[in-house]
């Protein structure tokens, strides 16, 4: 657990399992320190979880929403990356927003996100989703070109939670 000082808040870092750690701002150390964490993968994430007994059941808690306690909200880390838990990375939100802030799936082949090829028109196209419907931003006759549309889209519609990659 090594202490992380610099511009910013001091920082820590909690050893997880499989070699990994997760980053937290020093002060949360006394509230974190008291749980044995590890590593949990959900969708291709990577999180900080522990296994908390509640009576006769047990569940498992994250260390982002341990810090927030959100109760029905979601948390959201700003940066995309789940074992950054320093509190200027994490912001509580709706499930929907916290979609907004994904990275672009595992099976995209064009590299972008919100960019595919089209093979009937030979060109490049962009879309976006927006509430729950896909908006067509238009053919481009280069990846950049419907990859900076999609940007600008995200930046427009998604606001602070916009994600490009």
């Amino acid at each position: 657990m090594e202490a992380i000082s610099g511009t910013r808040r001091a920082m820590k870092e909690i050893p997880l399992s499989g070699g990994m750690s997760a980053l937290i701002d020093a002060s949360d150390y006394p509230l974190v320190s008291t749980y044995t964490w590890c590593a949990h993968r959900i969708d291709g994430s990577i999180y900080a979880a522990t296994n908390i007994r509640d009576g006769e059941s047990t569940h498992t808690v994250h260390m982002h929403r341990l810090l927030m306690t959100p109760g029905s909200m979601h948390v959201d880390h700003i940066n995309g990356d789940g074992l950054d838990n320093r509190r200027e990375n994490l912001r509580v939100c709706t499930n929907a927003q916290n979609r907004l802030n994904s990275r672009r799936y595992r099976n995209n082949t064009s590299g972008a996100k919100g960019v595919s090829w089209c093979k009937k028109t030979g060109k490049w196209y962009a879309r976006i989703a927006v509430d729950g419907r896909r908006v067509f931003l238009g053919f481009f006759p280069t990846i950049n070109e419907a990859s900076d549309a999609y940007a600008k889209a995200s930046s427009a519609m998604h606001g602070a939670f916009g994600r490009v990659a």
